[in-house]
């Protein structure tokens, strides 16, 4: 279909993907790990993160990173019940190869990764060089491209900083409809994070995609 099988798509997330959302009120959030679209079916949330605002809590964030694990037959975290403060972010990544696309569907209109709304976040390793050109799949007009450069590793040297930028992952912010930068340069391999600090509920979707949506984008293509 594509002259490129690596593809972005919020909506329906992959190994190389990753969700992440803060929770900056205090209070209990139920939430599944569907198949993509699975929401609309599915309105189970047996899933737990439990959030409370300790009057001792330090000034930095803390991350917790749940791993969604695929049996064949369902997505499951391996901690169904979690406990985070205030301001904390909550990650979740199914390295499994075999899964389906997924999404995490919570109780609350801010905690989905099928619609980005505020605080949170969508990450996507890429592992072909090449320019990806993204865009809402829900029509607000952000969007921007990332161009992806085989490595030099002609030298020691060389291979030693391609290790060293995989440890490091490029940021993108997202507010009203804006990005900033929406356009960045990274090595194959390396992560981009797209923060959705706030907005209305997006999606970062490759472009090629909109056009099999239905969505009114012209398809384009990568290399």
């Amino acid at each position: 279909m594509f002259d490129n099988l690596d593809t972005i798509d919020s909506r329906a997330l992959r190994p190389t993907d990753c969700y992440g959302q803060r929770f900056m009120r205090p209070g209990t959030y139920h939430y599944h790990v569907l198949p993509s679209g699975g929401q609309h079916i599915n309105r189970e949330r047996p899933y737990v993160v439990r959030v409370s605002d300790p009057k001792d809590k330090g000034p930095a964030m803390q991350q917790l990173t749940l791993m969604v694990a695929w049996n064949g037959r369902e997505l499951r975290p391996d901690k169904i019940d979690v406990s985070v403060n205030t301001g904390d972010l909550v990650v979740w990544n199914c390295p499994h190869p075999a899964a389906p696309p997924y999404e995490v569907a919570g109780d609350k209109d801010f905690f989905n990764s099928a619609r980005l709304v505020n605080e949170c976040g969508f990450s996507h390793a890429f592992g072909l060089p090449g320019t990806y050109r993204w865009a809402d799949a829900f029509g607000s007009g952000v969007g921007g491209t990332v161009h992806v450069l085989a490595p030099r590793c002609r030298t020691p040297a060389e291979l030693a900083q391609w290790q060293s930028d995989l440890a490091r992952a490029t940021v993108v912010m997202i507010s009203h409809g804006k990005a900033e930068p929406a356009h960045v340069e990274i090595a194959t391999g390396q992560t981009v994070y797209f923060a959705i600090v706030a907005g209305k509920g997006i999606s970062v979707t490759d472009t090629r995609l909109h056009t099999i949506g239905n969505c009114g984008h012209t398809a384009t293509t990568v290399g």
